[in-house]
């Protein structure tokens, strides 16, 4: 007997929507995380070796400043503020999250919640492993269930809108910031994808039922397709979730200020990052422009967003090469290196410490 689709609406009228307890995300079997750690540390050495090989087979003028002069550390140390912007900035947004909910502020929790919110993104295909654990970390220090889920879900939406509306204005007064098409194309497309998670999120807290309808549409269409193997719990389950969130998600959009406020950060934030090719290239001898390394930077990012590898590797490596390839001396592997380290390795490296100190305060405590 041929199984009929599910009405979402059932599931809310039938049964009480209270919050469910955030599990904690699985990480899967060791032998899978060896292998997929092998494999992404063959893909990242495998493209530097190739720009390096592409880079140093290429006759550019050599840099004849000071090597490693006060010039060239003052921008390296900007590279670095600009890191400790982002951090600060994302840092604030839960600060002022947990004041708005009635929650316990802690600036330790907010700057955790943040960094490793960026080292499970970093890790993970697709940055889809941030979220799960910022809730998970939360709500395993005492956070409640609806802002431990609420919290994280809007410092999503909020950094995606920040990089959307810088895109937006790089792609309407400055589009000539570089000349390939095909990029543009690509970073026009990826700027939509950016859009579609926040917006979904946007739908549940302002109309929940036509979001659930649409969820309940695709759910039911990989059913038929024979994708889903069980639809109606996979509704129950996503519809139950989205339901829990919409509580906190509107409360937090119900307050202009503090929305307003985030957005603002979120932009700032998403500057801070776009602004590390700037300092980097001028940091090993090169020339560019404030605007234009921010510009091309926001290509960079939009463009491969579409990518699923962690952290965009390969294709950020190749991007930065192709759009800043133009610098006017030697040493744009190691720029591309420094780069690449601060964007990207720092995010990982910084949440492994949280871990490390954390086992090791945890520890300690067990001995007292």
């Amino acid at each position: 007997m041929k199984e009929k689709p599910v009405d979402p609406e059932f599931i809310v009228d039938d049964e009480p929507m209270t919050p469910a307890t955030p599990e904690k995300p699985s990480t899967g079997s060791k032998l899978k995380k060896r292998i997929t750690l092998a494999l992404f540390i063959l893909l990242n050495v495998g493209i530097l070796v190739y720009t390096a090989f592409i880079d140093f087979g290429t006759e550019r003028p050599k840099y004849t400043g000071e090597p490693l002069g006060w010039k060239n550390l003052l921008f390296l140390l900007g590279g670095i503020g600009c890191l400790m912007v982002f951090y600060a900035a994302e840092t604030i947004k839960y600060l002022l999250m947990m004041r708005h909910l009635g929650e316990k502020v802690s600036v330790r929790r907010a700057f955790e919640t943040a960094a490793l919110g960026k080292y499970y993104d970093s890790i993970t295909p697709s940055g889809a492993g941030g979220q799960p654990f910022q809730i998970w970390h939360l709500y395993s220090h005492g956070y409640s269930t609806g802002a431990a889920a609420a919290m994280p879900l809007t410092g999503f939406f909020t950094m995606q809108f920040g990089f959307v509306i810088l895109a937006l204005a790089v792609f309407l007064f400055n589009n000539n910031a570089i000349d390939a098409v095909g990029i543009k194309i690509t970073a026009y497309i990826g700027a939509v994808v950016y859009m579609v998670v926040p917006v979904m999120i946007i739908l549940t807290a302002v109309a929940p039922k036509v979001m659930m309808r649409i969820v309940a549409f695709f759910v039911n269409l990989g059913g038929k397709m024979r994708i889903v193997k069980n639809p109606q719990a996979t509704i129950r389950k996503s519809v139950r979730g989205l339901m829990n969130y919409s509580k906190s998600l509107k409360s937090i959009a119900n307050n202009p200020p503090l929305l307003i406020g985030m957005l603002a950060l979120s932009v700032l934030l998403q500057v801070a990052i776009c602004s590390l090719p700037y300092f980097v290239i001028h940091a090993f001898g090169g020339e560019i422009g404030y605007i234009q390394a921010v510009s091309m930077c926001v290509f960079i990012y939009a463009a491969i967003t579409i990518v699923p590898t962690p952290g965009n590797a390969g294709a950020a490596e190749g991007s930065f090469y192709l759009l800043f390839s133009s610098l006017s001396t030697a040493g744009l592997f190691w720029a591309m290196l420094v780069w690449r380290f601060l964007s990207y390795y720092s995010f990982i490296i910084i949440g492994l410490l949280i871990y490390g100190v954390n086992a090791l305060k945890k520890l300690l405590h067990q001995k007292e």
